[in-house]
């Protein structure tokens, strides 16, 4: 863990207010803007928003998560979009998003897995098995799960065509990815 994690986890630890101000403050805007595309009212957000503070500071507190292979921004956005899909599919608005349960219970799955760094053998694997995608699937992938990048945002970052390639593109790296995942398992 470097440095500046290991001290950040010490300060929430020690229930620092300035430093769970700051983190909330930084992040706010930037997440609000990302959610607003779930068509879901500031207020709806603001109190996701919240409850993904709440369960970033209790993951680190109980030790769940040690250390971040990514930004506090990147983990709080996958936390913030967890909760977003599970409020949107409880109201029923998730069908309008075209997110299959399957998928979105694997990307789930994907995202815990990555962050959940006291499970460092299945860290390892997902990792192991990353390398082995081509290029363009670990990119895809690494955009949206490491780095918190949107479909859109992908497709203007790798310069697609469409939205719809994109999502193509990071389904069938997804599913790939499973199966390396899947096959490696077996073989142990």
């Amino acid at each position: 863990m470097n440095r500046h994690t290991e001290e950040l986890f010490t300060k929430i630890k020690q229930g620092d207010s300035k430093v769970l101000e700051a983190i909330y403050l930084d992040n706010r805007l930037a997440f609000l803007n990302f959610g607003l595309k779930y068509n879901l009212n500031k207020e709806a957000l603001l109190d996701i928003y919240q409850d993904a503070i709440i369960a970033f500071v209790e993951n680190v507190t109980n030790g769940k998560i040690i250390s971040l292979s990514s930004s506090v921004k990147t983990y709080l956005f996958s936390i913030g979009k967890y909760m977003i899909f599970k409020k949107l599919k409880k109201e029923s608005k998730l069908e309008a998003l075209d997110l299959d349960d399957k998928r979105l219970e694997l990307s789930i799955k994907l995202i815990d897995s990555i962050y959940d760094e006291s499970n460092v053998e299945n860290n390892k694997l997902i990792k192991q098995c990353l390398n082995k995608l081509g290029q363009q699937c670990q990119t895809v992938l690494k955009l949206f799960y490491y780095n918190g990048f949107t479909l859109e945002e992908i497709q203007e970052h790798l310069n697609y065509g469409n939205y719809n390639t994109v999502k193509s593109q990071k389904s069938r790296c997804l599913k790939n990815l499973k199966e390396l995942i899947n096959e490696q398992l077996k073989n142990e």
